[in-house]
């Protein structure tokens, strides 16, 4: 009978065994590799319709989706942002470098003949360049150099036009507010750790597109042998409905028991029609992650040639899953970052909330050169002694004109209140952050333990549906053996016909929820992309170990 080969089918295959569903390297030969940075994925063709059908294994789906899926550029691109905005931050450390040279020209008339002309003028051209650097413990130090040159028409000016070269390095060194490495790095530190939040929402999205693949490839194939179930049930039920007009033919039912199995073809094709649209829904889902060309591949289906299969007798150790779970789960790892970042603000304003001491010192030289107007003290004969810049080029580098200066500046504002608001409003925020630090272990816990028990009632449930898949299958045999000797009704045929309809449909739905819950787990541990044998490309800078954040965060 078509039955039994179906069931035989159906037997066979719920039978079969994937003994490595757990193993990392039972999917794929060679690891994939995810670009952590924006166009550097290369998209994937998608496998040549055959027959009208787009044939793929869920290795080859992963494969499309991780090079196809446009969800994972949302991430990418957020991501490099990050990094960009990191590079900001340590721009506090780039030597600053200012230069300027002007030129002023003024003409004033005279109210006092001790001015030395009727209409003073007076030309001077200043240029100027100085270096500044911030040093990594707070202090500042400025290098500078000033030229001068000065032109009039004064008589009393006793060198015209005179020059003046100087030099100038100075240093302010914070000694209690602003000294150390905590407020210097803060706003590096802090931004590190948003770009490291950032790259981490990237492995997330990779993961979630492996798991949806997984999800959906797996949804897809229920829908198609679920379809294929509800096929095998309307030919039997047109087969019960030949072998009953047979029977009113010959007279040994009643017309009117025809009724009963037509009810049940109609209930039949009810079913399929049903059963095909989930089969478009699941297409869809799994496209959709695939990101298919609309206008090219939307309107062919997918074809699944991996079949669902499971070993009823994995054994997962639940302690190990939850200690990879606390140090790989992406979720787990922004939270200590956010921790990290509170207390490195914390940190700050508790520095901000000090006096100001600063260390202040400068040293330099100065030169003096031009031409000098004068007089012959003998005779009274003006006297010009020609000079120029050099003049004040050698003074200044002779040392000759030392300039310094040391000391210490303070200053507090009185009642402080912007220091101890800001230190208070971070002390809490720190203390959030550690709280919603054991909410997410706690969370990280519930989902490792809820995945396993998933698995195993997963488990659980095949064996229960096969058993009812085989008693439905016996007692459809038994009763229509019994209708065929006229000792049962359509009704009752019909009705247990049904029956074993759900019961394989309630089979392969076991088998396909048991595959899900296989990837649901290795999702929540976060060893999913080694389990498809899937890596993302390295961050920019080196991701620090759960160990050094949960010291970050907590000393």
């Amino acid at each position: 009978m078509k039955s039994l080969r179906h069931t035989g089918q159906a037997r066979a295959l719920a039978l079969a065994v994937c003994a490595l569903v757990l193993s990392p390297g039972a999917h794929a030969a060679d690891t994939q590799v995810v670009p952590s940075r924006p166009g550097a994925r290369v998209a994937r063709p998608l496998p040549e319709p055959i027959n009208g059908e787009i044939h793929l294994s869920l290795t080859e789906a992963i494969a499309l989706a991780l090079a196809n899926n446009a969800d994972l550029n949302v991430f990418v691109n957020a991501a490099e942002a990050q990094r960009y905005n990191l590079m900001v931050s340590k721009a506090i450390f780039d030597p600053n470098f200012s230069a300027s040279a002007i030129r002023n020209h003024s003409e004033t008339p005279a109210t006092s003949t001790l001015v030395g002309a009727a209409v003073n003028t007076l030309d001077t051209f200043n240029p100027q360049a100085q270096i500044q650097q911030l040093t990594p413990i707070g202090g500042t130090f400025t290098l500078g150099y000033l030229a001068n040159r000065t032109g009039t028409n004064s008589s009393f000016s006793y060198v015209n036009p005179s020059f003046s070269s100087s030099w100038l390095l100075s240093l302010s060194q914070p000694l209690l507010r602003n000294f150390g490495t905590t407020p210097t790095y803060w706003q590096i530190n802090i931004s590190r750790n948003t770009q490291d939040s950032a790259y981490l929402d990237f492995v997330k999205s990779v993961q979630t597109v492996v798991d949806a693949v997984d999800q959906a490839y797996w949804d897809l194939v229920y829908t198609i042998e679920n379809a294929e179930v509800k096929r095998e049930s309307l030919r039997i039920a047109q087969d019960l409905n030949r072998i009953t007009k047979i029977k009113i033919d010959v007279g040994s039912l009643a017309p009117i028991d025809i009724v009963q199995t037509e009810v049940g073809v109609a209930q039949a094709e009810q079913d399929i029609i049903t059963a095909e649209g989930l089969i478009g829904d699941a297409q869809d889902r799994l496209k959709r992650a695939l990101n298919f060309d609309q206008d090219r591949w939307t309107s062919l289906p997918i074809v699944p040639t991996d079949k669902v299969e499971a070993d009823e007798n994995v054994k997962i150790n639940i302690e190990d899953a939850i200690k990879t779970a606390l140090e790989k789960r992406p979720e787990m790892q922004q939270s200590l970052l956010a921790t990290s970042s509170a207390r490195t603000t914390y940190d700050y304003w508790r520095n901000e909330s000090l006096p100001g001491l600063n260390l202040v010192g400068s040293f330099g030289t100065l030169g003096i050169g031009g031409t000098i107007h004068t007089t012959d003290p003998a005779t009274g004969d003006p006297i010009t002694i020609p000079g120029g810049f050099g003049d004040a080029w050698s003074g200044m580098t002779s040392g000759r004109n030392k300039n310094w200066s040391f000391g210490l500046t303070f200053n507090y504002p009185i009642l402080n209140r912007v220091g101890r608001g800001n230190l208070g409003a971070a002390k809490y925020t720190y203390e959030s952050t550690r709280a919603r630090l054991t909410q997410t272990e706690q969370n990280v816990l519930l989902d490792v333990r809820s995945a396993v028990r998933a698995i195993d009632t997963a488990a659980k449930s095949i064996v229960a549906a096969r058993k009812g898949r085989e008693l439905a299958e016996r007692n459809l045999d038994a009763e229509r053996k019994k209708f065929e000797n006229g000792m049962s009704t359509t009704f009752q045929v019909n009705q247990i016909q049904r029956d074993l309809s759900v019961a394989r449909t309630t089979e392969m739905q076991a088998l396909a929820v048991y595959r899900k819950a296989i990837s649901t787990f290795h999702l929540d541990v976060a060893d999913i992309l080694e389990w498809k044998s899937v890596r993302v490309e390295a961050p920019p800078e080196k991701l620090r170990s759960t160990i050094d954040l949960r010291k970050s965060a907590n000393e």
